[in-house]
């Protein structure tokens, strides 16, 4: 593997290819899994991962999309290889720790742009909107009620509004919510593919919507401050502020310590995280010491909230702060807005930040949240 490969994202077949199909076939004679392969993998410099082993496309049956199994992926994948047109790094059924990748020539680029034509892409509508996946991140099928009919439904009305808005055409994509191990856990929305989730906070400020810069609105410590309005506590003015630690570190351990199933686990992964890094090797003895300290601190400081340390209960908030996203996305969809979100921030045209702030305070009223304040990110 070459250094490139440490820029790559998994294959999508994010865009609608019925359209275009017809003619990449007459020039390649390839399905229309190979025109999906061929849209997505020239739109991006990157190289794409895909891979070989059968088991990783056995998904249940409301989450497969057609185009996606293993035989049309590796076969047309093949025949764009044999044709030269891809840069193509196979690696063996089941290796360990790589996936294949691929990567168009220019050769390729240049035929898609000719056939394209400069036309805008449309995204293709996933399979299933309302995901539930394992402890090892596999998708799980489950029985569908009333609500999940309801809040598929939802989510579909927030898609076909950013699919449809004036929105910067890179960091477009249909959202989904995704749940862990059953549906009271997580339920985050998120953007299925290349999106404004995945752009880093300081670019997210040259996104544009409808023409216009965008705002960004976040809830201010949101975790922490649930857990002290559940506990009817006052939460400190800084809550990441503990004298002889740096800010940024005890911020990560704090959430962590939230996330975390036991203690040991947070132990660990405090102790491997860069930031322990100035003041120890990462995950030598000193550096669990270290470890162990700061989580103490932490604790003293957070007695009112130190029964939730190391509980699991980051699922659990999770999922509060997803119907809080919901109805904040309702309330701007009302108003005839587009909102984009990242679990606790939301990004809208500058000029509508009042009518955003306002959206995110009564969401966080109307979930019993009364003290909840939001700032510019």
């Amino acid at each position: 593997m070459d250094e490139n490969h440490d820029h790559q994202r998994p294959l999508s077949l994010r865009f609608e290819s019925k359209k275009f199909w017809p003619d990449f076939r007459t020039e390649f004679k390839v399905d229309q899994t190979g025109a999906a392969i061929i849209l997505d993998i020239c739109t991006t410099p990157e190289w794409v991962s895909y891979s070989r082993t059968a088991r990783h496309y056995d998904m249940p049956g409301r989450y497969k999309n057609p185009l996606y199994t293993w035989r049309k992926i590796v076969s047309q994948v093949d025949r764009l290889a044999e044709l030269e047109l891809i840069h193509h790094d196979k690696c063996i059924p089941g290796w360990r720790g790589w996936q294949s990748t691929i990567r168009a020539t220019d050769e390729l680029r240049s035929i898609h742009d000719a056939i394209v034509g400069g036309q805008r892409l449309t995204l293709a509508k996933p399979a299933e909107v309302v995901l539930l996946r394992g402890d090892k991140g596999q998708l799980l099928d489950y029985r569908d009620t009333r609500d999940l009919e309801r809040m598929r439904r939802k989510i579909e009305r927030f898609n076909e509004a950013i699919m449809g808005g004036d929105i910067d055409h890179g960091i477009v994509a249909p959202m989904a919510r995704i749940f862990n191990k059953d549906m009271t856990r997580g339920g985050r929305f998120y953007a299925m593919g290349a999106s404004w989730q995945n752009v880093k906070a300081e670019a997210r400020k040259s996104l544009t919507i409808g023409g216009e810069s965008v705002a960004e609105l976040d809830y201010c410590t949101l975790h922490p401050a649930i857990l002290y309005a559940e506990a009817g506590k006052n939460m400190p003015r800084d809550c990441y502020e503990i004298p002889g630690w740096p800010r940024k570190l005890v911020k990560v351990a704090m959430l962590t310590l939230i996330n975390a199933p036991t203690k040991q686990k947070a132990r660990l992964s405090i102790a491997h995280n860069d930031l322990m890094a100035d003041r120890a090797e990462l995950g030598s003895q000193e550096a669990m010491r270290l470890a162990s300290q700061l989580i103490e601190d932490i604790k003293r400081l957070h007695k009112p909230i130190a029964h939730a340390f190391h509980s699991d209960a980051g699922a659990r908030l999770m999922s509060i702060d997803a119907t809080m996203a919901e109805t904040v996305m309702n309330i701007m969809l009302s108003q005839g807005i587009v909102v984009l979100p990242v679990h606790d921030s939301f990004l809208v045209p500058a000029s509508k930040a009042d009518q955003l702030e306002d959206a995110m305070l009564q969401a966080a009223h109307k979930a019993g949240f009364y003290a909840l304040q939001v700032s510019a990110k």
